[in-house]
Protein backbone atom coordinates (compact mmCIF):
# COMPACT_ATOMS: atom_id res chain seq x y z
CA UNK A 1 0.00 0.00 0.00
CA UNK A 2 2.86 2.37 0.71
CA UNK A 3 4.26 1.88 -2.78
CA UNK A 4 0.84 2.62 -4.34
CA UNK A 5 0.60 5.84 -2.38
CA UNK A 6 3.73 7.04 -4.15
CA UNK A 7 2.15 7.01 -7.61
CA UNK A 8 -0.57 9.24 -8.97
CA UNK A 9 -4.28 8.56 -9.10
CA UNK A 10 -4.11 8.26 -12.86
CA UNK A 11 -1.50 5.51 -12.65
CA UNK A 12 -3.38 3.78 -9.86
CA UNK A 13 -6.53 3.58 -11.99
CA UNK A 14 -4.54 2.23 -14.94
CA UNK A 15 -2.75 -0.32 -12.74
CA UNK A 16 -5.97 -1.49 -11.14
CA UNK A 17 -7.50 -2.07 -14.56
CA UNK A 18 -4.40 -3.94 -15.77
CA UNK A 19 -4.28 -6.13 -12.66
CA UNK A 20 -7.96 -7.05 -13.00
CA UNK A 21 -7.66 -8.08 -16.66
CA UNK A 22 -4.37 -9.92 -16.03
CA UNK A 23 -5.94 -11.80 -13.10
CA UNK A 24 -8.82 -12.94 -15.29
CA UNK A 25 -6.34 -14.12 -17.94
CA UNK A 26 -4.37 -15.99 -15.28
CA UNK A 27 -7.48 -17.79 -14.01
CA UNK A 28 -8.46 -18.76 -17.55
CA UNK A 29 -4.93 -19.98 -18.26
CA UNK A 30 -4.92 -22.13 -15.12
CA UNK A 31 -8.33 -23.71 -15.74
CA UNK A 32 -7.77 -24.38 -19.44
CA UNK A 33 -4.21 -25.59 -18.82
CA UNK A 34 -5.23 -27.99 -16.06
CA UNK A 35 -7.97 -29.56 -18.17
CA UNK A 36 -5.73 -29.77 -21.24
CA UNK A 37 -2.84 -31.20 -19.23
CA UNK A 38 -4.98 -34.07 -17.96
CA UNK A 39 -6.25 -34.95 -21.43
CA UNK A 40 -2.83 -34.62 -23.04
CA UNK A 41 -1.17 -36.67 -20.29
CA UNK A 42 -3.51 -39.59 -20.99
CA UNK A 43 -2.93 -39.25 -24.73
CA UNK A 44 0.86 -39.13 -24.47
CA UNK A 45 0.95 -41.83 -21.76
CA UNK A 46 -0.84 -44.19 -24.11
CA UNK A 47 1.61 -43.16 -26.84
CA UNK A 48 4.76 -43.95 -24.83
CA UNK A 49 3.21 -47.28 -23.80
CA UNK A 50 2.64 -48.07 -27.48
CA UNK A 51 6.24 -47.09 -28.24
CA UNK A 52 7.46 -49.48 -25.55
CA UNK A 53 5.33 -52.27 -27.00
CA UNK A 54 6.61 -51.60 -30.54
CA UNK A 55 10.22 -51.59 -29.37
CA UNK A 56 9.69 -54.85 -27.46
CA UNK A 57 8.06 -56.43 -30.51
CA UNK A 58 10.91 -55.24 -32.76
CA UNK A 59 13.50 -56.77 -30.40
CA UNK A 60 11.69 -60.10 -30.27
CA UNK A 61 11.09 -60.30 -34.03
CA UNK A 62 14.72 -59.46 -34.74
CA UNK A 63 16.00 -62.10 -32.34
CA UNK A 64 13.53 -64.66 -33.73
CA UNK A 65 14.68 -63.88 -37.30
CA UNK A 66 18.39 -64.29 -36.56
CA UNK A 67 17.75 -67.37 -34.45
CA UNK A 68 16.09 -68.91 -37.51
CA UNK A 69 18.99 -67.86 -39.74
CA UNK A 70 21.49 -69.61 -37.47
CA UNK A 71 19.27 -72.68 -37.25
CA UNK A 72 18.99 -72.91 -41.07
CA UNK A 73 22.76 -72.41 -41.45
CA UNK A 74 23.45 -75.29 -39.07
CA UNK A 75 21.63 -77.71 -41.38
CA UNK A 76 24.12 -77.21 -44.22
CA UNK A 77 26.06 -80.41 -44.87
CA UNK A 78 29.40 -78.62 -45.16
CA UNK A 79 29.00 -77.43 -41.56
CA UNK A 80 27.41 -80.55 -40.05
CA UNK A 81 30.08 -82.98 -41.25
CA UNK A 82 33.10 -80.62 -41.02
CA UNK A 83 34.67 -82.55 -43.88
CA UNK A 84 35.53 -79.38 -45.82
CA UNK A 85 36.75 -76.63 -43.50
CA UNK A 86 37.52 -74.25 -46.38
CA UNK A 87 33.96 -74.50 -47.67
CA UNK A 88 32.61 -74.00 -44.13
CA UNK A 89 34.81 -70.92 -43.74
CA UNK A 90 33.60 -69.54 -47.08
CA UNK A 91 29.97 -70.05 -46.06
CA UNK A 92 30.19 -68.24 -42.74
CA UNK A 93 32.24 -65.37 -44.22
CA UNK A 94 29.63 -64.97 -46.96
CA UNK A 95 26.87 -64.88 -44.33
CA UNK A 96 28.67 -62.21 -42.34
CA UNK A 97 29.16 -60.16 -45.48
CA UNK A 98 25.44 -60.31 -46.25
CA UNK A 99 24.35 -59.81 -42.64
CA UNK A 100 26.87 -57.52 -40.87
CA UNK A 101 24.87 -57.84 -37.65
CA UNK A 102 26.79 -61.11 -37.14
CA UNK A 103 29.99 -59.67 -35.73
CA UNK A 104 31.60 -63.07 -35.43
CA UNK A 105 30.61 -66.57 -36.62
CA UNK A 106 32.63 -69.58 -35.59
CA UNK A 107 32.51 -73.33 -36.22
CA UNK A 108 33.67 -75.41 -33.22
CA UNK A 109 34.58 -79.07 -33.30
CA UNK A 110 33.18 -81.56 -30.81
CA UNK A 111 35.89 -80.62 -28.30
CA UNK A 112 35.16 -76.90 -28.39
CA UNK A 113 38.10 -75.80 -30.54
CA UNK A 114 37.42 -73.16 -33.22
CA UNK A 115 38.16 -74.74 -36.61
CA UNK A 116 36.68 -72.01 -38.84
CA UNK A 117 35.68 -68.43 -38.15
CA UNK A 118 34.92 -65.19 -39.93
CA UNK A 119 38.19 -63.42 -40.56
CA UNK A 120 39.94 -66.50 -39.04
CA UNK A 121 39.49 -64.83 -35.65
CA UNK A 122 40.06 -67.26 -32.72
CA UNK A 123 40.81 -70.17 -35.12
CA UNK A 124 42.60 -72.87 -33.10
CA UNK A 125 41.34 -71.37 -29.81
CA UNK A 126 39.74 -73.72 -27.28
CA UNK A 127 36.53 -72.05 -26.06
CA UNK A 128 34.90 -75.11 -24.59
CA UNK A 129 34.50 -73.26 -21.28
CA UNK A 130 32.41 -70.50 -22.91
CA UNK A 131 28.57 -70.60 -22.74
CA UNK A 132 28.26 -70.76 -26.53
CA UNK A 133 29.84 -74.23 -26.45
CA UNK A 134 28.66 -75.37 -23.03
CA UNK A 135 24.99 -74.70 -23.82
CA UNK A 136 25.16 -74.69 -27.62
CA UNK A 137 26.35 -78.31 -27.64
CA UNK A 138 23.10 -79.32 -25.88
CA UNK A 139 20.61 -77.50 -28.09
CA UNK A 140 19.60 -74.08 -29.41
CA UNK A 141 21.14 -71.47 -27.12
CA UNK A 142 20.41 -67.73 -27.00
CA UNK A 143 22.48 -65.84 -24.48
CA UNK A 144 21.72 -62.51 -22.85
CA UNK A 145 23.58 -59.27 -23.63
CA UNK A 146 27.17 -59.30 -22.41
CA UNK A 147 30.55 -57.60 -22.98
CA UNK A 148 33.02 -59.14 -25.38
CA UNK A 149 35.85 -60.83 -23.54
CA UNK A 150 37.72 -62.93 -26.07
CA UNK A 151 36.87 -60.56 -28.94
CA UNK A 152 37.44 -57.22 -27.20
CA UNK A 153 40.87 -56.73 -28.77
CA UNK A 154 39.69 -57.98 -32.18
CA UNK A 155 36.81 -55.51 -32.40
CA UNK A 156 37.92 -52.30 -30.68
CA UNK A 157 35.18 -49.68 -30.31
CA UNK A 158 35.94 -46.35 -32.02
CA UNK A 159 34.25 -44.56 -29.10
CA UNK A 160 36.12 -46.50 -26.44
CA UNK A 161 32.92 -48.06 -25.13
CA UNK A 162 32.94 -51.87 -24.65
CA UNK A 163 31.30 -53.79 -27.50
CA UNK A 164 28.33 -55.90 -26.40
CA UNK A 165 27.04 -59.08 -28.00
CA UNK A 166 24.10 -61.47 -27.96
CA UNK A 167 25.11 -65.12 -28.44
CA UNK A 168 23.24 -67.62 -30.62
CA UNK A 169 24.60 -71.14 -30.84
CA UNK A 170 23.27 -74.47 -32.15
CA UNK A 171 24.76 -77.99 -32.14
CA UNK A 172 26.08 -79.43 -35.38
CA UNK A 173 24.83 -83.01 -35.74
CA UNK A 174 26.21 -85.41 -38.35
CA UNK A 175 24.09 -87.72 -40.45
CA UNK A 176 23.99 -90.22 -37.61
CA UNK A 177 22.57 -87.58 -35.26
CA UNK A 178 25.70 -87.39 -33.13
CA UNK A 179 27.33 -84.15 -31.95
CA UNK A 180 29.97 -83.16 -34.45
CA UNK A 181 30.51 -79.56 -33.29
CA UNK A 182 28.81 -76.27 -32.52
CA UNK A 183 27.92 -73.28 -34.70
CA UNK A 184 28.49 -70.20 -32.51
CA UNK A 185 27.59 -66.61 -33.41
CA UNK A 186 27.97 -63.21 -31.78
CA UNK A 187 25.36 -60.62 -32.78
CA UNK A 188 26.38 -57.03 -32.21
CA UNK A 189 24.02 -55.40 -29.71
CA UNK A 190 24.42 -52.19 -31.71
CA UNK A 191 21.40 -53.17 -33.81
CA UNK A 192 19.18 -52.57 -30.76
CA UNK A 193 20.57 -49.08 -30.36
CA UNK A 194 19.96 -48.46 -34.05
CA UNK A 195 16.34 -49.48 -33.59
CA UNK A 196 16.09 -47.15 -30.61
CA UNK A 197 17.55 -44.16 -32.48
CA UNK A 198 15.93 -44.63 -35.89
CA UNK A 199 12.61 -46.35 -35.32
CA UNK A 200 11.51 -43.98 -32.54
CA UNK A 201 13.19 -40.68 -33.35
CA UNK A 202 10.57 -38.82 -31.31
CA UNK A 203 8.28 -36.77 -33.52
CA UNK A 204 5.12 -34.81 -32.81
CA UNK A 205 3.91 -35.33 -29.26
CA UNK A 206 6.75 -37.76 -28.52
CA UNK A 207 9.65 -35.35 -28.40
CA UNK A 208 12.65 -36.03 -26.17
CA UNK A 209 11.72 -39.71 -25.76
CA UNK A 210 14.24 -42.01 -24.04
CA UNK A 211 14.05 -45.78 -24.57
CA UNK A 212 15.53 -48.32 -22.16
CA UNK A 213 15.88 -52.10 -22.43
CA UNK A 214 16.00 -53.79 -19.03
CA UNK A 215 17.30 -57.31 -18.44
CA UNK A 216 15.49 -60.00 -16.44
CA UNK A 217 17.62 -59.15 -13.37
CA UNK A 218 16.87 -55.42 -13.59
CA UNK A 219 20.14 -54.47 -15.31
CA UNK A 220 20.03 -51.75 -17.94
CA UNK A 221 20.98 -53.37 -21.26
CA UNK A 222 20.31 -50.34 -23.49
CA UNK A 223 20.02 -46.67 -22.60
CA UNK A 224 20.42 -43.32 -24.38
CA UNK A 225 23.46 -42.67 -22.18
CA UNK A 226 26.00 -45.52 -22.37
CA UNK A 227 27.23 -44.68 -18.86
CA UNK A 228 23.93 -46.06 -17.52
CA UNK A 229 24.41 -49.44 -19.26
CA UNK A 230 25.11 -52.26 -16.84
CA UNK A 231 23.65 -50.43 -13.82
CA UNK A 232 20.69 -51.63 -11.80
CA UNK A 233 17.60 -49.52 -12.39
CA UNK A 234 15.89 -48.72 -9.10
CA UNK A 235 12.45 -47.61 -10.27
CA UNK A 236 9.19 -48.00 -8.39
CA UNK A 237 6.27 -48.51 -10.76
CA UNK A 238 2.83 -49.07 -9.28
CA UNK A 239 1.24 -50.42 -12.46
CA UNK A 240 4.36 -51.91 -14.04
CA UNK A 241 5.64 -53.93 -11.10
CA UNK A 242 5.19 -57.20 -13.03
CA UNK A 243 7.24 -58.02 -16.12
CA UNK A 244 4.12 -58.91 -18.07
CA UNK A 245 2.41 -55.55 -17.50
CA UNK A 246 1.74 -53.15 -20.35
CA UNK A 247 0.78 -49.55 -19.69
CA UNK A 248 2.05 -46.21 -18.45
CA UNK A 249 2.24 -44.00 -15.38
CA UNK A 250 4.01 -40.92 -14.05
CA UNK A 251 7.09 -42.14 -12.16
CA UNK A 252 9.99 -40.49 -10.35
CA UNK A 253 13.30 -41.72 -11.78
CA UNK A 254 16.61 -41.95 -9.92
CA UNK A 255 17.64 -38.52 -11.22
CA UNK A 256 14.82 -37.02 -9.14
CA UNK A 257 12.67 -35.91 -12.09
CA UNK A 258 9.17 -37.05 -12.99
CA UNK A 259 8.65 -38.78 -16.34
CA UNK A 260 5.72 -40.18 -18.26
CA UNK A 261 6.85 -43.81 -18.32
CA UNK A 262 5.48 -46.47 -20.68
CA UNK A 263 6.36 -50.14 -20.17
CA UNK A 264 5.94 -53.39 -22.09
CA UNK A 265 7.52 -56.88 -21.90
CA UNK A 266 9.64 -58.48 -24.63
CA UNK A 267 7.97 -61.85 -24.17
CA UNK A 268 9.11 -63.58 -27.33
CA UNK A 269 7.86 -64.16 -30.86
CA UNK A 270 6.31 -67.43 -32.10
CA UNK A 271 8.59 -70.22 -30.87
CA UNK A 272 11.23 -67.82 -29.51
CA UNK A 273 10.37 -67.51 -25.77
CA UNK A 274 12.36 -64.32 -25.19
CA UNK A 275 15.02 -63.55 -22.60
CA UNK A 276 12.83 -61.83 -20.02
CA UNK A 277 13.61 -58.32 -21.27
CA UNK A 278 11.29 -55.38 -20.70
CA UNK A 279 11.18 -52.03 -22.44
CA UNK A 280 10.68 -48.67 -20.72
CA UNK A 281 9.97 -45.48 -22.64
CA UNK A 282 10.10 -42.22 -20.74
CA UNK A 283 9.36 -38.60 -21.63
CA UNK A 284 9.94 -35.62 -19.31
CA UNK A 285 6.72 -34.12 -18.03
CA UNK A 286 7.88 -30.69 -19.20
CA UNK A 287 8.47 -31.92 -22.76
CA UNK A 288 5.24 -33.92 -22.82
CA UNK A 289 3.13 -30.97 -21.74
CA UNK A 290 4.94 -28.34 -23.77
CA UNK A 291 1.86 -27.78 -25.93
CA UNK A 292 -0.17 -27.11 -22.78
CA UNK A 293 2.44 -24.65 -21.62
CA UNK A 294 2.33 -22.99 -25.04
CA UNK A 295 -1.45 -22.71 -24.77
CA UNK A 296 -1.18 -21.23 -21.31
CA UNK A 297 1.46 -18.80 -22.54
CA UNK A 298 -0.77 -17.75 -25.43
CA UNK A 299 -3.69 -17.11 -23.09
CA UNK A 300 -1.49 -15.15 -20.71
CA UNK A 301 0.04 -13.17 -23.58
CA UNK A 302 -3.42 -12.30 -24.87
CA UNK A 303 -4.56 -11.37 -21.38
CA UNK A 304 -1.52 -9.18 -20.79
CA UNK A 305 -2.04 -7.49 -24.14
CA UNK A 306 -5.64 -6.76 -23.21
CA UNK A 307 -4.48 -5.57 -19.79
CA UNK A 308 -2.12 -3.11 -21.43
CA UNK A 309 -4.81 -1.96 -23.86
CA UNK A 310 -7.46 -1.43 -21.17
CA UNK A 311 -4.95 0.24 -18.85
CA UNK A 312 -4.13 2.71 -21.64
CA UNK A 313 -7.83 3.53 -22.02
CA UNK A 314 -8.17 3.88 -18.25
CA UNK A 315 -5.10 6.11 -18.08
CA UNK A 316 -6.45 8.27 -20.91
CA UNK A 317 -9.85 8.64 -19.22
CA UNK A 318 -8.31 9.45 -15.84
CA UNK A 319 -6.28 12.21 -17.46
CA UNK A 320 -9.32 14.47 -17.64
CA UNK A 321 -9.64 14.30 -13.86
CA UNK A 322 -6.05 14.37 -12.64
CA UNK A 323 -4.40 16.15 -15.59
CA UNK A 324 -3.62 19.39 -13.68
CA UNK A 325 -2.09 17.42 -10.81
CA UNK A 326 0.10 15.47 -13.28
CA UNK A 327 1.28 18.77 -14.77
CA UNK A 328 2.31 20.03 -11.34
CA UNK A 329 4.04 16.72 -10.50
CA UNK A 330 6.00 16.69 -13.78
CA UNK A 331 7.04 20.29 -13.30
CA UNK A 332 8.21 19.45 -9.79
CA UNK A 333 10.43 16.70 -11.24
CA UNK A 334 11.91 19.12 -13.78
CA UNK A 335 12.53 21.61 -10.99
CA UNK A 336 14.33 18.95 -8.95
CA UNK A 337 16.59 18.13 -11.92
CA UNK A 338 17.36 21.82 -12.42
CA UNK A 339 15.68 22.04 -15.81
CA UNK A 340 13.35 24.88 -14.73
CA UNK A 341 13.55 27.50 -11.97
CA UNK A 342 9.87 27.82 -11.03
CA UNK A 343 6.59 25.93 -11.28
CA UNK A 344 4.05 26.90 -13.94
CA UNK A 345 0.68 28.32 -12.97
CA UNK A 346 -1.89 25.55 -13.41
CA UNK A 347 -5.59 26.24 -13.67
CA UNK A 348 -8.28 23.84 -12.64
CA UNK A 349 -10.45 23.31 -9.64
CA UNK A 350 -10.23 25.78 -6.74
CA UNK A 351 -8.11 23.43 -4.66
CA UNK A 352 -5.67 22.93 -7.56
CA UNK A 353 -5.30 26.72 -8.05
CA UNK A 354 -4.58 27.17 -4.35
CA UNK A 355 -2.04 24.34 -4.43
CA UNK A 356 -0.27 25.80 -7.48
CA UNK A 357 0.08 29.27 -5.90
CA UNK A 358 1.31 27.86 -2.59
CA UNK A 359 3.89 25.68 -4.26
CA UNK A 360 5.26 28.57 -6.32
CA UNK A 361 5.70 30.69 -3.19
CA UNK A 362 7.37 27.79 -1.38
CA UNK A 363 9.75 27.13 -4.31
CA UNK A 364 10.80 30.77 -4.39
CA UNK A 365 11.69 30.76 -0.70
CA UNK A 366 13.51 27.45 -0.91
CA UNK A 367 15.54 28.62 -3.93
CA UNK A 368 16.67 31.69 -2.02
CA UNK A 369 17.71 29.58 0.96
CA UNK A 370 19.49 27.07 -1.26
CA UNK A 371 21.63 29.75 -2.83
CA UNK A 372 22.54 31.07 0.59
CA UNK A 373 23.48 27.59 1.78
CA UNK A 374 25.61 27.05 -1.33
CA UNK A 375 27.58 30.21 -0.61
CA UNK A 376 28.05 29.17 3.02
CA UNK A 377 29.25 25.71 2.01
CA UNK A 378 31.78 27.19 -0.42
CA UNK A 379 33.06 29.54 2.27
CA UNK A 380 33.29 26.69 4.78
CA UNK A 381 35.44 24.55 2.44
CA UNK A 382 37.70 27.17 0.81
CA UNK A 383 40.43 29.50 1.90
CA UNK A 384 39.13 33.06 1.39
CA UNK A 385 42.50 34.42 0.27
CA UNK A 386 43.80 31.87 -2.25
CA UNK A 387 40.58 30.08 -3.14
CA UNK A 388 42.27 26.77 -2.32
CA UNK A 389 40.55 24.13 -0.25
CA UNK A 390 40.95 24.44 3.50
CA UNK A 391 41.53 21.80 6.19
CA UNK A 392 37.87 20.76 6.18
CA UNK A 393 37.94 20.30 2.40
CA UNK A 394 41.17 18.30 2.78
CA UNK A 395 39.58 15.89 5.30
CA UNK A 396 36.50 15.33 3.13
CA UNK A 397 38.51 14.94 -0.09
CA UNK A 398 41.06 12.62 1.54
CA UNK A 399 38.32 10.21 2.65
CA UNK A 400 36.85 9.91 -0.86
CA UNK A 401 40.27 9.71 -2.53
CA UNK A 402 41.35 6.82 -0.29
CA UNK A 403 38.11 4.93 -1.00
CA UNK A 404 38.63 5.38 -4.73
CA UNK A 405 42.26 4.26 -4.52
CA UNK A 406 41.23 1.10 -2.63
CA UNK A 407 38.59 0.23 -5.24
CA UNK A 408 40.91 0.85 -8.18
CA UNK A 409 44.05 -0.54 -6.47
CA UNK A 410 45.82 2.73 -7.33
CA UNK A 411 48.16 4.98 -5.33
CA UNK A 412 47.96 8.45 -3.79
CA UNK A 413 50.69 11.00 -3.27
CA UNK A 414 50.50 13.28 -0.21
CA UNK A 415 52.77 16.34 -0.56
CA UNK A 416 53.28 18.70 2.39
CA UNK A 417 54.61 22.09 1.14
CA UNK A 418 56.07 25.06 3.01
CA UNK A 419 57.51 28.28 1.55
CA UNK A 420 61.12 28.96 2.57
CA UNK A 421 61.91 32.38 4.09
CA UNK A 422 58.41 33.73 3.45
CA UNK A 423 58.38 35.89 6.61
CA UNK A 424 60.96 38.38 5.22
CA UNK A 425 58.61 39.01 2.28
CA UNK A 426 55.91 40.18 4.68
CA UNK A 427 58.44 42.13 6.72
CA UNK A 428 60.03 43.93 3.77
CA UNK A 429 57.13 44.36 1.38
CA UNK A 430 54.10 44.18 3.68
CA UNK A 431 51.31 41.72 4.17
CA UNK A 432 49.50 42.82 1.02
CA UNK A 433 52.50 41.78 -1.07
CA UNK A 434 52.76 38.55 0.89
CA UNK A 435 49.10 37.79 0.18
CA UNK A 436 49.68 38.48 -3.51
CA UNK A 437 52.60 36.05 -3.50
CA UNK A 438 50.48 33.39 -1.77
CA UNK A 439 47.75 33.81 -4.41
CA UNK A 440 50.31 33.42 -7.21
CA UNK A 441 51.77 30.31 -5.51
CA UNK A 442 48.24 28.88 -5.36
CA UNK A 443 47.76 29.52 -9.08
CA UNK A 444 51.05 27.83 -9.93
CA UNK A 445 50.29 24.80 -7.76
CA UNK A 446 46.89 24.36 -9.45
CA UNK A 447 48.72 24.51 -12.77
CA UNK A 448 51.12 21.74 -11.71
CA UNK A 449 48.52 19.19 -10.58
CA UNK A 450 46.03 17.24 -12.69
CA UNK A 451 42.28 17.62 -12.71
CA UNK A 452 40.76 15.78 -9.78
CA UNK A 453 43.75 16.40 -7.51
CA UNK A 454 43.38 18.67 -4.45
CA UNK A 455 45.51 21.63 -3.39
CA UNK A 456 44.64 22.83 0.12
CA UNK A 457 46.01 25.64 2.32
CA UNK A 458 46.34 24.39 5.89
CA UNK A 459 48.20 27.35 7.44
CA UNK A 460 49.90 30.64 6.67
CA UNK A 461 52.33 29.45 3.98
CA UNK A 462 51.67 25.73 4.49
CA UNK A 463 49.87 23.74 1.84
CA UNK A 464 49.00 20.10 1.12
CA UNK A 465 48.51 18.35 -2.23
CA UNK A 466 46.69 15.01 -2.57
CA UNK A 467 47.41 13.61 -6.03
CA UNK A 468 46.14 10.45 -7.75
CA UNK A 469 49.10 8.39 -9.00
CA UNK A 470 49.42 5.51 -11.43
CA UNK A 471 51.33 2.23 -11.08
CA UNK A 472 54.70 3.98 -10.53
CA UNK A 473 53.53 5.97 -7.52
CA UNK A 474 56.87 7.13 -6.10
CA UNK A 475 58.26 8.03 -9.54
CA UNK A 476 55.17 10.07 -10.39
CA UNK A 477 55.33 11.82 -7.00
CA UNK A 478 58.96 12.73 -7.73
CA UNK A 479 57.98 14.11 -11.13
CA UNK A 480 55.21 16.23 -9.56
CA UNK A 481 57.63 17.59 -6.95
CA UNK A 482 60.17 18.44 -9.68
CA UNK A 483 57.45 20.25 -11.64
CA UNK A 484 56.47 22.30 -8.59
CA UNK A 485 60.07 23.20 -7.74
CA UNK A 486 60.70 24.37 -11.31
CA UNK A 487 57.47 26.40 -11.45
CA UNK A 488 57.98 28.09 -8.05
CA UNK A 489 61.58 28.92 -9.02
CA UNK A 490 60.29 31.43 -11.58
CA UNK A 491 60.45 35.01 -10.16
CA UNK A 492 57.40 36.71 -8.63
CA UNK A 493 56.50 40.33 -9.42
CA UNK A 494 54.68 42.13 -6.62
CA UNK A 495 54.46 45.81 -5.85
CA UNK A 496 56.66 46.49 -8.87
CA UNK A 497 59.45 44.44 -7.34
CA UNK A 498 60.97 41.15 -8.48
CA UNK A 499 61.36 38.55 -5.77
CA UNK A 500 62.21 34.84 -5.64
CA UNK A 501 60.52 32.25 -3.43
CA UNK A 502 61.77 28.80 -2.48
CA UNK A 503 59.67 25.88 -1.37
CA UNK A 504 60.33 22.65 0.53
CA UNK A 505 58.28 19.48 -0.04
CA UNK A 506 57.75 16.33 2.00
CA UNK A 507 56.15 13.31 0.29
CA UNK A 508 54.32 10.22 1.55
CA UNK A 509 52.71 7.64 -0.75
CA UNK A 510 49.62 5.49 -0.19
CA UNK A 511 49.79 2.54 0.30
CA UNK A 512 53.59 2.21 0.27
CA UNK A 513 54.03 4.18 3.48
CA UNK A 514 50.66 3.82 5.18
CA UNK A 515 46.91 3.57 4.55
CA UNK A 516 45.58 6.01 7.18
CA UNK A 517 45.12 9.66 6.20
CA UNK A 518 46.34 11.13 9.51
CA UNK A 519 49.48 8.95 9.39
CA UNK A 520 50.21 9.86 5.75
CA UNK A 521 49.92 13.57 6.57
CA UNK A 522 52.22 13.12 9.58
CA UNK A 523 54.78 11.24 7.44
CA UNK A 524 54.65 13.94 4.77
CA UNK A 525 55.26 16.58 7.53
CA UNK A 526 58.23 14.58 8.84
CA UNK A 527 59.70 14.40 5.34
CA UNK A 528 59.08 18.17 4.94
CA UNK A 529 60.97 18.83 8.17
CA UNK A 530 63.92 16.81 6.85
CA UNK A 531 63.81 18.72 3.54
CA UNK A 532 63.94 22.09 5.32
CA UNK A 533 66.76 20.91 7.56
CA UNK A 534 68.83 19.91 4.51
CA UNK A 535 68.50 23.27 2.80
CA UNK A 536 66.08 25.26 0.72
CA UNK A 537 64.09 24.33 -2.34
CA UNK A 538 64.14 20.55 -2.28
CA UNK A 539 61.88 17.56 -1.68
CA UNK A 540 62.26 14.48 0.49
CA UNK A 541 60.28 11.25 0.29
CA UNK A 542 59.36 9.69 3.61
CA UNK A 543 61.69 6.86 4.49
CA UNK A 544 64.53 8.31 2.40
CA UNK A 545 65.62 10.89 5.00
CA UNK A 546 69.11 9.37 5.32
CA UNK A 547 69.69 9.07 1.59
CA UNK A 548 71.27 11.64 -0.64
CA UNK A 549 68.62 13.89 -2.20
CA UNK A 550 70.77 15.38 -4.97
CA UNK A 551 68.00 14.73 -7.46
CA UNK A 552 65.56 16.58 -5.23
CA UNK A 553 67.53 19.76 -4.46
CA UNK A 554 67.50 23.06 -6.30
CA UNK A 555 70.21 25.52 -5.17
Amino acid sequence: MKSLSRVGIRIQIALATAVLVAALAGVMSYVVGKRSAEDLTRQIGTGVSDLALQMADELDRTMWTHRGEVAVLSTLRALRNLDDIEQASALINRLQHELPIFTWIGVLDAGGTVVAATGDILVGKDISARPVYEFGSKGMFIGDVHDAKLLAEKFPSPTGEPIQFVDIAVPLLNDAGNLNGVLATHLSWEWADTVRRNLFAGQGLHRNVDIFVIGANGTILLAPDFAMTGQKLELQLEKGSHRSDIGWEIAKWPDGHDYLTGFAPADGHFDYPGLGWSVLVRQPIEAALITVHDLQSDILALGLSLAVLFSVFAWWGAGFIVGPLVTIANAAGELKRGEIESLPQVSGAREINTLSNSLNSLVAKLTEKDRALGKMKHIAHHDPLTGLGNRLALDVYFEHALAQAKRQHSQLGVLALDLDDFKPVNDRLGHAAGDEVLCEVARRLRRCVRGGDLVARTGGDEMVIVSHLGENGVSEARALAERILNDILMPFITGGKRISINISIGIAVYPDHDTRPETLLEQADQALYVAKSKGKHRYVIYGEENRQQNSGSRA
